[in-house]
């Protein structure tokens, strides 16, 4: 049996958050929860494929019936709205204050607020981001001493100045398509693999495109370089964009819907490796390693510089074949729960209960 609570917190600079929880009766532990980029809503209805679902509906139900209580709210601007396939309405002005410094603001305002309700008074209080979310919350945590760990899945560590600059120089491109031609382990894609397709994706996501059409620089395999010389204007496009605060053009032409000060706050913010070596609560990292938004690489710097310092708090998992979401659409296409997700609702109880 769980509960259900919709309430409006005031943020420090008089916004009014949308807050959800979800909790059991005898909940032992809250998670608080923040979004990953772009416009989001406590539930995050969604319809994807003829499949009509509230992204969050997994979630609460895994994490209440191991008695955590399950904390998010809207992405400032954001309301629930009945216009499919994303269901929610944004208000640009609002949406305009959507940016680090103020989504750090709010995840302490958030956790002061569930400190005083009287059903968490003696709960252990998590913070778990996705995406942006993983790589906002251990900002936040370095101005609180009541966490008692982090969940971050689809962790960036590098800036996201340099996320996107990867994003857009091939590498995204590439991971997506080792997958597709069954090359993860090789690393590129030569002609005999696209002939062959094994994985039968040509007919759908390639039609009537032939090898030597992405061979671009001729050297007989599909490469990061290909795709970097593809998306070559359209990286421009985006970083003349945020430079030259064009939200309109942003709006129109990317495919997550960010603002230019969004960006040069994220540009600007300390170092990750500063961050994270001043944070001595368990921190648990959940990756996949078909992400195409976040390069797999990034864990070896993170368990490297961890093993530098001598700290022992950090504890990593990869899955193979899992995507930034952690194949979360898994669940919504066949019922079942991907090993990934998996492993974060086993290890949240694990920890709660320690």
């Amino acid at each position: 049996m769980k509960q259900t609570k919709i309430v409006q917190v005031q943020t420090h600079d008089n916004y009014s958050l949308d807050v959800k929880i979800d909790y059991p009766v005898n909940n032992e532990s809250v998670i608080i929860f923040c979004h990953g980029s772009g416009a989001n809503t406590y539930d995050n209805h969604r319809e994807i494929a003829g499949k009509d679902f509230n992204y969050f509906d997994l979630f609460v139900d895994e994490f209440c019936k191991r008695n955590i209580a399950f904390c998010r709210w809207n992405t400032r601007g954001c309301r629930i709205s009945n216009v499919p396939p994303d269901f929610v309405s944004v208000t640009l002005e609002e949406y305009a204050n959507y940016r680090p410094s103020t989504s750090i603001q709010d995840i302490i305002t958030v956790k002061n607020y569930i400190k005083e309700l009287p059903q968490f008074k003696n709960s252990k209080i998590l913070l778990m981001g996705i995406s942006e979310g993983a790589s906002l919350i251990p900002y936040a945590m370095v101005q609180c001493n009541d966490i008692e760990g982090l969940l971050l899945l689809s962790f960036s560590y590098k800036n996201m100045k340099d996320i996107l600059d990867w994003q857009l120089s091939g590498g995204s491109s590439m991971v997506n398509m080792c997958k597709y031609f069954d090359c993860r382990e090789k690393g590129f894609i030569e002609k005999t693999d696209f002939d062959l397709d094994k994985l039968d994706v040509r007919s759908s996501l390639f039609p009537d495109i032939e090898f030597e059409d992405l061979d671009i620089d001729s050297d007989g395999k599909l490469t990061q370089n290909d795709f970097a010389l593809q998306m070559a204007n359209y990286k421009e496009q985006v970083f003349r964009a945020i430079q030259d605060n064009d939200d309109e053009w942003l709006r129109n032409n990317y495919p997550v819907q960010i603002t230019a000060k969004w960006c040069k706050e994220h540009f600007a913010l300390p170092d990750m490796a500063i961050i994270m070596r001043s944070l001595n609560v368990p921190i648990y990292i959940f990756q996949g390693e078909d992400d195409a938004n976040i390069p797999i690489s990034d864990l070896d710097k993170i368990r490297d510089d961890f093993k530098k310092w001598g700290k022992s708090n950090l504890h990593i998992f990869t899955f193979p074949k899992h995507d930034h979401d952690l194949n979360y659409l898994q669940y919504i296409f066949t019922g079942t729960i991907s090993n990934g997700l998996q492993h974060v609702f086993d290890i949240a109880h694990l920890f709660c209960k320690s």
